[in-house]
């Protein structure tokens, strides 16, 4: 199995002057790398510490409530039938 990741940078906002790498793109370049390497025996304390991260960082999208939709009561009176056409279909 092989994996990859992506990086973007934002675009420069002066054609001229190189914008420095902003240090959170190397942080993150280098967490990623360390994941990667990790060996497997390490992974399930790997798991279990990035778990603790994101319960502590990463706030869970509030979850809206709907109330709920009361049926909708429809009322009906028997008319007269609908005449169909007949059509036939050719078997080949």
């Amino acid at each position: 199995m092989l994996g990859r990741h992506v990086f973007t940078f934002r675009a420069q906002e002066t054609q001229g002057s190189p914008q420095p790498i902003p240090p959170e793109f190397l942080a993150r370049l280098y967490c990623h790398a360390v994941v990667s390497a990790v060996p497997y025996e390490a992974l399930p304390d790997l798991v279990e510490t990035l778990r603790d991260l994101e319960s502590q960082f990463l706030k869970p999208a509030p979850q809206v409530m709907h109330p709920p939709i009361p049926p909708t009561k429809l009322s009906a009176k028997v008319g007269k039938p609908i005449a169909r056409p007949e059509f036939y279909a050719d078997r080949e």
